[in-house]
């Protein structure tokens, strides 16, 4: 196991054992809530669906999700709170342009960034051009990532990024997730477990 830190990111080679991506990749797109996706306009084609959970939800999603079992032992932050799990697809041609993740604006007023976004890189096709992960603070460039399979990445949630525009044969899988901490007032307003997908 590979473990890369610096000041913008952390990554971890090898999260996973290889059959387990298997499972994932199968999984997600075999899912009857991949559709289109349901993220901001920063998002051109891309396909998946979200997951919104509280700590004491866990247990509810993998009820529902059998699949992210070992995921979630490894991924989540167990100082964090809430979490916004996204199943993402980029298709030929994709990409994400600049954003900063604040997902949870349909529940809790104000901007509320998290505290982490994991990348979990669940398939990155052979003949993968582009789709680097870029930080950024600001317009201010940090790092490009080359996105890796089995990787698991941290970087803090209030950093800028995109991804740049993939061009591949196949799809390019990775489970992001916001990871937040958030006080009493606004943790209540969060679903403990909830579905969102594009019917």
């Amino acid at each position: 196991m590979k473990i890369i830190l610096n000041q913008s990111y952390s990554l971890r080679e090898k999260a996973f054992n290889p059959d387990y991506l298997q499972i994932l990749e199968k999984e997600i797109l075999s899912s009857p809530y991949l559709g289109a996706s349901q993220l901001s306009e920063s998002f051109s084609g891309t396909k998946g669906f979200s997951l919104v959970f509280k700590t004491n939800g866990i247990e509810q999603v993998k009820q529902h999700f059998p699949f992210l079992k070992p995921y979630l032992k490894t991924a989540l932050k167990p100082t964090c709170n809430v979490f916004y799990l996204n199943p993402l697809i980029i298709k030929e041609g994709g990409k994400v342009e600049d954003h900063v993740d604040c997902s949870l604006q349909g529940y809790v007023q104000g901007r509320t960034i998290p505290d982490y976004v994991s990348v979990m890189y669940v398939k990155v096709p052979s003949d993968l051009e582009g789709g680097e992960l870029v930080l950024k603070r600001g317009k201010f460039p940090l790092a490009t990532i080359q996105p890796k399979e089995n990787a698991l990445l941290y970087f803090h949630g209030n950093l800028t990024h995109s991804v740049n525009q993939v061009k591949s044969s196949k799809f390019r899988i990775s489970l992001v997730c916001e990871q937040y901490t958030l006080d009493e007032i606004k943790l209540a307003k969060i679903p403990v477990f909830k579905i969102e997908y594009h019917t």
